[in-house]
C-alpha cells in the first residue's frame, strides 16, 4: 500500500511540473519584445480585407493610429486619415520602418510633391505594417504658432514708447 502512495504522489508532482512547463512557455510566448514580433496583417473587422495597422503623426487631419488595407499606398494613407493639413510640408515625409526591408535604412523619406508633380512611382515608398509616418509642417507653421508671442510684445513695445513720449511732453 505503501509503493501505491508513492507512485501516486510521482505521478502528481510529474502532472504539476508538465503543466507548469505549458504555463511558463505561454507566459513567455506573450511577453516577447516588440521588436522581435513579425510585423501582422489582420483582417478588418468592418470589411472583412486584409489589412494593416499604421501610425501616423504630424500635419494630417487625423493623427494617430489606424487600420489601413494591406495595400494602401502613401497617398491612400494620407487619404484615410482625412488628408494633409494646409501646413504640411509635403516633399520630405519621413517613414520609420518597423521591420527593416533589405536595402533599405530604418528610416525612409518620401516626395509626394514630386509625385504629385510627375506621377513617378520611385517618390512613394512602400507602407509595412507598423510603420510610423511622420509629416512634418512648413516654416509657416511655426511662425503661425509664434505669431501671438510676436505680437503681444510688439504690443508692449508700442505701449513702452507711447510712456516714454508722454513723459517727454
Amino acid at each position: 500500500m505503501i509503493g501505491l502512495k508513492k507512485g501516486h504522489k510521482l505521478y502528481k508532482r510529474l502532472f504539476l511540473i508538465i503543466v507548469l512547463l505549458l504555463m511558463s512557455q505561454a507566459l513567455l510566448a506573450q511577453s516577447k519584445d516588440q521588436k522581435t514580433q513579425d510585423p501582422r496583417y489582420m483582417l478588418h473587422p468592418e470589411t472583412g480585407k486584409l489589412s494593416m495597422e499604421v501610425r501616423i503623426w504630424g500635419e494630417v487631419q487625423k493623427p494617430g493610429v489606424t487600420l489601413v488595407p494591406s495595400d494602401a499606398d502613401l497617398i491612400s494613407l494620407l487619404s484615410y486619415v482625412g488628408g494633409p493639413t494646409g501646413r504640411a510640408k509635403l516633399n520630405k515625409i519621413r517613414i520609420i520602418r518597423f521591420n527593416v526591408q533589405e536595402g533599405e535604412g530604418r528610416v525612409v523619406y518620401a516626395n509626394i510633391e514630386a509625385f504629385i508633380e510627375t506621377g513617378d512611382d520611385n517618390f512613394m515608398p512602400v507602407i509595412y505594417p507598423n510603420d510610423t509616418i511622420i509629416v512634418n509642417g512648413t516654416i509657416w507653421k511655426v511662425v503661425n504658432e509664434f505669431m501671438p508671442y510676436i505680437a503681444t510684445g510688439i504690443s508692449l513695445l508700442q505701449f513702452y514708447y507711447t510712456i516714454l513720449l508722454i513723459g517727454n511732453l
